[in-house]
């Protein structure tokens, strides 16, 4: 599936999380019409441009009274002139901050007065285009005037969703007011995301940022669009493969595939997970599973950690001090002053992949492997630091050699694990 992106409407209330600002990759921005002033511009753009989100222009009708929730009777000449102004003053003010406005859309009664009028759509357009360019891509329902009206003048179009609103069954929102219209239940709204984000009619979802349970939401749709945005191939009739992105935690992404119903096992390795099931019943989408690992506040790290007894005497530890410019003595004290993190285990039964090592150390893999390498001789290859479980062929620079250590057992497996912590205590 293409990937769809989160907009949430921001810089409308006082005391704004900014969370919502590092959870939305498209913010909304309040320009005056319906809410909004100078400082809060300022404060938004200052935002987006912290957290790396796109900055929008947020029109309505100038109705601050009523939030711009009421359609007001407005020619198509003066609603023009006010979308015009409303985000020509946002422009301005992320001019001077450096942040360019990349999106626009219109808010409340507005979004649905134009996109029922393509007198009014025209104008809302002409505004927009007339203060922002023809570079911007219009955020808008997916079918009706303000799409046919965008498309017209050349602008890109990002077809619109609503996560944290209810539907009626013909597909259009709940009047504001009704029960039902405004979903705060977290589990809805990713009912919500799933659904609209994999049907193909969308391009980008909404959360408004005055939804009661706001960052709340928008953790559970941002984590959810991310996850179904993950890179899946098949791999033969009874496998997938996931991409998985660097900061999610291993040992908890392979148990959380496991524990989908139908899935029989889940191997990790440095980029991927392979997710194994019988071909005749194959899991329902595996992805979803690891988006409670998404987006979410890191916690205490209780992950075992072992300090492993290293003799630095490795045949490469000088060749490895000589390319890096460095004396054998400094080399084993950078390699064993960082605690390291199993990446993943495999190559052989037990060999944990351990990351990072000190940038000035990593060096590549010899450019011929040994064909034998001593069990327990401790080895560098780029950014990754590992033990060497038995004797086997190898090519990774070895610096030394681990004392007192059993790497695997057929009784209990690995024993370094997916997210383990592992020191070096250097042994002279």
């Amino acid at each position: 599936m293409t990937e769809c992106l989160l907009n949430i409407d921001l810089g409308e209330l006082p005391g704004e999380d900014e969370q919502l600002y590092a959870l939305a990759q498209v913010a909304n921005i309040a320009c005056g019409g319906h809410a909004g002033d100078d400082a809060s511009m300022r404060r938004a753009l200052e935002l987006c441009a912290r957290h790396g989100t796109y900055a929008g222009a947020h029109p309505s009708f100038e109705d601050r009274e009523n939030f711009g929730r009421k359609t007001l009777d407005v020619s198509a000449e003066v609603m023009r002139g006010q979308v015009a102004g409303q985000c020509g003053r946002l422009a301005r003010l992320a001019a001077n901050q450096g942040v360019p406005v990349r999106y626009a859309k219109p808010h409340g009664a507005l979004y649905h007065s134009a996109n029922t009028s393509p007198e009014l759509a025209r104008a809302v357009v002409e505004g927009v285009v007339e203060a922002l360019g023809r570079g911007i891509t219009f955020i808008g329902p997916g079918k009706g005037a303000l799409h046919d009206a965008a498309l017209a003048a050349g602008l890109a179009y990002a077809r619109e969703g609503f996560a944290d609103r209810g539907t009626r069954p013909d597909g259009s929102l709940i009047p504001r007011g009704q029960p039902g219209a405004v979903l705060t239940d977290a589990a809805k709204a990713r009912e919500n995301t799933v659904r609209l984000a994999t049907g193909g009619t969308v391009d980008t979802l909404c959360v408004h940022g005055d939804t009661p349970g706001a960052v709340d939401l928008a953790r559970e749709v941002r984590a959810t669009l991310d996850a179904l945005a993950l890179r899946m191939d098949a791999l033969g009739e009874g496998a997938l493969r996931v991409a998985l992105p660097e900061g999610l935690e291993r040992r908890a992404a392979r148990e959380a595939l496991c524990a989908v119903p139908r899935v029989m096992d889940a191997v990790i390795t440095e980029e991927h997970a392979c997710v194994y099931f019988d071909p005749d019943a194959p899991p329902e989408e595996p992805r979803l599973a690891l988006a409670r690992l998404l987006h979410v506040p890191p916690s205490p790290d209780a992950r075992a950690s072992t300090i492993l007894r290293v003799r630095y005497d490795g045949p490469d530890l000088e060749a490895v001090a000589t390319r890096t410019g460095m004396t054998k003595d400094a080399v084993a004290k950078l390699h064993s002053a960082r605690e390291y993190t199993v990446r993943c285990v495999g190559f052989l039964p037990g060999f944990a992949y351990l990351g990072e090592v000190d940038s000035r150390i990593a060096v590549p893999r010899l450019a011929t492997p040994r064909t034998r390498v001593p069990a327990l001789a401790v080895g560098i290859a780029g950014g990754r630091t590992g033990v060497y479980p038995f004797a086997s062929p190898g090519g990774w620079n070895l610096i030394g050699t681990a004392l007192d250590f059993t790497a695997f057992s057929p009784e209990q497996g690995a024993v370094l694990r997916l997210g383990d912590r592992v020191r070096f205590e250097r042994v002279d």
